[in-house]
């Protein structure tokens, strides 16, 4: 990639440099991630201000000196502005975009999680209410493309209980159902509702633009955030806690997805 060379990718990440540029790193499906300097990006006047605000899908032209890449032009394609008509969406977005970054280690994860993110800022951006499921389904798809697959069989025990819940083991990575014995194999497992056993399911197998195309009631909803959330922590060994501020927020009455009411033919 010597001198100056054009890509597309995604504002994932801007921090400052000196006292008016910024560094930002790109998410890109061809070189995977790539940080470049945008000269007098903090200067209110700047043409270049808005390349260097995330998350940002953009064409790039940049040129190399010295081992730097530095942004010469650019061209927005896509500023997610949804995003910024709702806190709990700019939230999950942040959240989305430090967990991307942490894992679009190589140019094989990023280009699993390339289209991935694309997919899910865009769905965020026209449905910030469904932040929630939107977030779970993201942490869920990651952890797969990671490597972190989760068995979502039966209990191998062959007779499951008829109890409306599982045992989803964190340490065994598998269901269990509730029989006592079948439970202190799990050792360290949360109890979830059978429709959040169907949801963690329907997510692993939908196609990308299907992805969050499903209606949950809201304790299914809760199940699900709770283990997408700890299973992805665990795997990457890091506590991902920019969501929790939204724990504090009042719970949500408008009777959007993930809060009770009837269900579609994708009801959970």
């Amino acid at each position: 990639m010597a001198g100056a060379f054009s890509i597309r990718g995604v504002v994932i990440q801007s921090r400052p440099h000196k006292d008016q540029d910024a560094i930002i790193t790109i998410l890109t499906y061809q070189q995977g991630l790539v940080q470049a300097t945008v000269p007098g990006a903090k200067k209110h006047s700047s043409r270049m201000a808005s390349l260097a605000t995330p998350p940002l899908l953009a064409d790039f032209v940049l040129s190399e000196s010295k081992g730097f890449y530095y942004l010469k032009e650019g061209e927005t394609v896509e500023s997610f502005r949804g995003l910024y008509q709702s806190f709990e969406a700019l939230t999950a977005a942040s959240h989305i975009l430090e967990v991307t970054k942490d894992t679009a280690v190589d140019i094989e994860s990023a280009q699993a999680l390339y289209p991935l993110l694309l997919y899910v800022l865009y769905d965020l951006s026209q449905h910030p209410e469904k932040y929630r499921q939107i977030v779970a389904a993201f942490e869920w798809r990651v952890a797969d493309a990671l490597g972190f697959g989760f068995d979502l069989s039966e209990c191998d025990c062959g007779k499951p209980n008829e109890m409306p819940t599982r045992a989803f083991s964190f340490s065994k990575c598998r269901l269990y159902c509730s029989n006592m014995g079948c439970v202190s194999k799990a050792k360290d497992y949360k109890f979830v509702s059978l429709g959040c056993v169907e949801a963690l399911r329907y997510i692993r197998d939908a196609k990308l633009e299907r992805l969050t195309a499903f209606r949950a009631e809201k304790y299914v909803l809760d199940d699900l955030c709770a283990v997408t959330r700890q299973y992805l922590c665990e795997r990457l060994e890091k506590n991902y806690d920019k969501m929790n501020i939204l724990d504090t927020l009042p719970p949500d009455t408008s009777g959007v997805s993930g809060s009770s009411g009837s269900q579609d033919p994708n009801g959970l």
